[in-house]
């Protein structure tokens, strides 16, 4: 299927905050390690097939479809699909009980 995948500045940013955060419980290099990981599972996952995760449910219940999340371990990553070029946009990575919404109202904020 192949698809682009992008990451944006948000996506950077919330990875930072995440593995900064995960320094206090796993230290700096497994945390670091971690982060790794993750951007290589988003680059391969929604470069391959990006329309097996589903559409965000917590963003969907405030009238916004165009999100998907998937859960990795503890971990979520959100992230927008453009079909048309086939083209995933990494939005953001977060801990698996951290709030979307939440982390929606400090980007407005930013």
């Amino acid at each position: 299927m192949n698809y682009d995948v992008h990451f944006t500045e948000l996506s950077y940013k919330t990875l930072a905050t995440l593995t900064r955060y995960m320094e206090a419980f796993l230290g700096e290099k497994e945390a670091i390690r971690l982060g790794h990981q993750l951007l290589d599972f988003a680059t391969n996952k929604f470069g391959d097939n990006p329309l097996q995760f589903p559409i965000s449910h917590e963003l969907e219940t405030l009238g916004i479809t165009d999100y998907r999340v998937v859960l990795v371990d503890n971990y979520k990553l959100l992230f927008r699909l453009n079909e048309e070029d086939r083209t995933s946009y990494v939005m953001a990575f977060l801990r698996q009980k951290q709030n979307i919404q939440e982390l929606l109202y400090q980007i407005t904020i930013w």
